[in-house]
């Protein structure tokens, strides 16, 4: 070595070839940037779906609590309303004395209608109602058919039966800020039906499809349909008395639900002197009561033909009438056998006086049970005419009035009031007339519901005990 050769030495801020090649290496190659680029769109699909997937889940959460929420509503209203169902022989509201000879006997005759606010088609069920008045309660059963969205959307391009029933009594409602006694009804209706079809206000129910008129429920109008409830109820107020003319009755509809697709009422029925185990107690439609034919013949469902909605089945929940075009049998008051001299020479046992029907298979007052209130009178007493020409032949005659039952005799009923029966001189007396008003032990209320899309249908029932009672 050279040691008097001069040494090379490194200028400051030079480096090495080494240190240069380890500073190019700190920086990305494309290949690593075209995976971390793929890798952030991967977490970004990822985040986008997991964020997308629980949106749809929360929407899907919300509509289904909208729908609960719209049948905890529904079916508290209507649970609040018919477990309150009164029983009463004269449904609609009526001035005591206007009819008839101007007698007041606290019951309805022909005259003592008092008028609604806008009633030009008749108290009661929406759909026309009864053309002068309604004595007792009754549901209604109507039906129409329809393409359901989310049957289509699976392919099925058949046309399902929907329930659209009626359900009309009166109870002890809360209204205008006060519970009052009214009467009230639930249907299902229809209101994007044309104003021109609507009648005191109301939408109409649903039509059957295939009706004809061009204008049949599609499977994007069945989410429009509703469940109302109509009011009417007569407000007292201290004029009423000197200037009852000016208070007509008064009437509020009120929107329960929204996209309600059924509503179906089944009513449990238990007639004890008809059943067997062909004519168990249950719950049971106006059609099916109709179509049994072990049912009591008097109080069994009725059926009529209607062109746009088919057959329509009607329950009443009463026996007997005051009016006039209704035709009914007429009751037998059996006359008392009483006193001891009377117990040896009288081929019948002792009883109080009866009245009823012996051994009839058409009516046997087996919906009727000790309480129940029933007015008995005769076709003399019918429109304020007396009975007989003198004094004698009034005090023979059967005494109207309200009376309560004792017991129920197979068809012939016992009273907690006495009758007088002294002038009728040992016989029986024919052509008793008689109303009375009952209700079924229990009804079972179907209802069904879509969202705001007509998707996920949901059904929910309630069974509503209007009174337990034992025979």
């Amino acid at each position: 070595m050279n040691r008097g050769a001069p040494t090379l030495q490194q200028a400051p801020g030079n480096h090495s070839t080494s240190e240069r090649g380890r500073g190019a290496r700190e920086g990305f190659t494309l290949i690593e940037l075209m995976v971390a680029l793929a890798l952030s769109a991967i977490l970004s699909i990822m985040i986008m779906m997991i964020s997308t997937g629980a949106q749809e889940t929360y929407t899907a959460t919300l509509r289904k609590v909208e729908i609960y929420n719209r049948f905890r509503l529904a079916l508290n209203t209507l649970t609040e309303d018919l477990a309150a169902w009164i029983p009463t022989q004269e449904m609609e509201f009526y001035t005591d004395g206007k009819g008839g000879a101007g007698r007041r006997n606290f019951h309805f005759e022909s005259g003592e209608q008092v008028p609604d606010t806008s009633d030009s088609y008749g108290p009661g069920v929406v759909n026309g109602g009864t053309p002068g008045y309604d004595e007792y309660a009754h549901i209604v059963q109507l039906h129409y058919l329809s393409n359901e969205l989310e049957q289509y959307n699976r392919g099925d391009s058949s046309y399902k039966r929907h329930d659209a029933y009626q359900v009309y009594f009166r109870t002890m409602t809360y209204i205008e800020g006060q519970n009052r006694e009214a009467n009230v009804e639930y249907m299902l209706v229809d209101p994007g039906r044309p104003k021109s079809e609507w009648k005191n206000g109301l939408p109409p129910p649903p039509r059957k499809y295939g009706d004809g008129s061009g204008q049949e429920l599609g499977r994007e109008k069945i989410r429009d349909l509703a469940l109302y409830k109509v009011v009417r109820f007569f407000r007292i107020d201290e004029d009423l008395i000197t200037k009852p003319h000016l208070y007509p009755v008064e009437r509020r509809v009120v929107e329960v639900a929204t996209n309600v697709t059924d509503f179906r009422v089944e009513y449990l029925s238990e007639n004890p002197f008809g059943r067997s185990s062909k004519n168990p107690p249950m719950f049971r439609t106006p059609e099916e009561d109709y179509s049994n034919k072990f049912g009591e013949l008097a109080v069994r469902a009725k059926k009529e033909k209607t062109p746009r909605n088919g057959a329509k089945y009607t329950k009443v929940f009463g026996y007997g009438s005051v009016m006039l075009d209704r035709k009914f049998p007429k009751a037998t008051a059996e006359s008392a056998v009483w006193g001891d001299d009377k117990l040896r020479n009288s081929t019948k046992k002792p009883q109080p006086v009866r009245v009823g029907f012996r051994g009839s298979s058409v009516i046997n007052f087996g919906e009727i049970v000790p309480g129940d209130r029933v007015y008995i009178f005769t076709d003399t007493e019918r429109g304020g005419r007396k009975a007989g020409g003198n004094v004698a032949g009034r005090l023979a005659a059967f005494p109207s009035g309200d009376y309560t039952v004792k017991t129920n005799l197979n068809g012939m009923l016992e009273f907690v009031e006495d009758i007088d029966c002294s002038l009728w001189n040992g016989k029986d007396q024919s052509g008793i007339l008689y109303k009375v008003a009952f209700m079924p032990t229990a009804l079972r209320i179907t209802l069904r519901m879509v969202d705001d899309e007509g998707l996920n249908p949901k059904t929910m029932q309630q069974v509503i005990w209007l009174r337990r009672r034992s025979r």
